[in-house]
């Protein structure tokens, strides 16, 4: 391609790809809307006390962070098929469309759906709970009081991650991703504690990347947290993480293409 981006290029190859996968997608939504009714509807039968915005938001953040990494693991499945590859690999479309048509649909796209779903079936599910007279309430979406920016957050890095899982991969997208995720994290994690107790002289009880340290002496416990007005620090090192693996995931589809 003479150009990276066309416009044009890019509103046909999208359009193309929807027409290719829009039942695929709906039937991914409709199997989203199942689970989230299965899941609350289970809740709300089970526990005695209502559905009140805290237990909402771990459903969301739950279901958010579970089904996000495996939909985001598909996006590229077809180019571990060479018939499939080799169709798309030659589309007359250059490898920053191609990637961008993936990430929109696997990020933007499904964030929307994902959100549109949940408040679809909390606002179903939740007026049919015993509120003991008082008026059924749903979760705000712009509050972090019951985790739900955070669950965004940590769906921004997840992912980036299980993106280029995606294309990295050619079978079992989601497994390969996960089990390198588990394997990475229980490395840094022990690393991570080893060098803070060496660097501060002190067993450490927790010692988890990004979070405060717990340490007991001479029967005293103490805890070192992160400055509070600093804590932009820990979202930019999140936010360098994923923009380096979205650019790492471009390089790996122009490598398929070569």
């Amino acid at each position: 391609m003479k150009t990276q981006f066309s416009f044009t290029r890019f509103w046909w190859l999208f359009r193309k790809h929807t027409a290719e996968n829009i039942k695929y997608y709906l039937l991914c939504a409709a199997v989203l809307i199942g689970l989230l009714v299965l899941f609350m509807g289970f809740l709300i039968m089970v526990e005695t006390s209502p559905m009140t915005t805290d237990k909402q938001g771990v459903i969301y953040v739950f279901m958010l962070l579970a089904a996000g990494p495996i939909f985001t693991s598909t996006i590229f499945a077809h180019l571990g098929d060479k018939r499939k590859a080799i169709a798309s690999l030659t589309l007359p479309a250059s490898h920053f469309e191609k990637y961008l048509v993936g990430w929109i649909y696997s990020y933007v796209i499904f964030q929307v759906v994902y959100i549109a779903c949940f408040f679809l079936v909390a606002s179903i599910l939740l007026p049919l709970d015993d509120w003991r007279g008082q008026e059924y309430e749903i979760m705000s979406l712009y509050s972090n009081e019951d985790g739900q920016i955070t669950g965004l957050n940590l769906f921004f890095f997840l992912h980036s991650v299980t993106f280029l899982g995606s294309i990295f991969f050619e079978k079992w997208q989601f497994i390969k991703t996960a089990f390198i995720i588990i394997i990475i994290g229980l490395v840094v994690t022990l690393v991570n504690k080893t060098i803070l107790q060496s660097l501060l002289g002190h067993t450490l009880d927790d010692a988890f990347p990004f979070s405060n340290l717990y340490f007991s002496e001479a029967g005293e416990y103490f805890q070192l947290r992160f400055p509070e007005k600093q804590e932009y620090i820990l979202g930019l090192v999140l936010l360098g993480t994923s923009l380096l693996l979205w650019t790492s995931a471009y390089f790996r589809l122009r490598e398929k293409e070569v």
